[in-house]
């Protein structure tokens, strides 16, 4: 029998189906985004709060309403826990302890309600720390992180103090010294 020259004849390594076959398979699986879902409140001052919640990697500033010192409403609807009820999470004031920062989901109002300096001898997740098993939001898991940068101790202001001081020392002085001369 003849072959002819100019048909080559490949052979494939033992492997190459294998390989082959490995790949289909990894091409034909769906594609999933993990994109994480979050929701960042944070707290200013007992008057200031700002919640931003970023959705498939863009964010959204959320309206927040001040109903009073350290009490706010977010709107967001959809906002719950797995279960279904409301739930809350606390989150640990960085000055005070025992007391803490209260994150409520309250789906019948399509809102957040936000409590801070709330309660006494409670117990909460660090100031800064973000919670991934206690909400949803239509269904889907959501991150939740609560920042208190209104309650950080501010530091004394010396050199205003000191000129104050001194100021009063020197009126004291002048109105004593003036009390002795009418005395004379």
């Amino acid at each position: 029998m003849k072959t002819n020259p100019s048909l080559k004849i490949f052979k494939l390594p033992a492997l190459a189906p294998l390989a082959i076959a490995i790949a289909a398979a990894l091409l034909t699986q769906p594609v999933r985004a993990t994109a994480i879902n979050s929701l960042v409140i944070t707290e200013n001052s007992s008057t200031s709060l700002t919640a931003m919640l970023t959705l498939n990697g863009t964010t959204h500033l959320l309206p927040v309403a001040n109903t009073g010192p350290d009490l706010w409403f977010i709107g967001l609807a959809g906002f719950s826990n797995p279960s279904g009820i409301n739930i809350s999470q606390n989150w640990t004031e960085p000055d005070a302890a025992g007391v803490v920062n209260n994150v409520t989901g309250q789906p019948e109002f399509q809102r957040i309600s936000v409590a801070s300096d709330f309660g006494s001898g409670l117990l909460g997740l660090p100031n800064g720390t973000t919670d991934m098993t206690s909400f949803t939001l239509n269904g889907n898991p959501i991150w939740v992180t609560f920042n208190d940068n209104g309650d950080v101790a501010a530091a004394p202001d010396t050199g205003s103090t000191l000129g104050l001081l001194s100021l009063s020392v020197i009126a004291l002085l002048g109105a004593t010294r003036f009390r002795s001369l009418r005395l004379a």
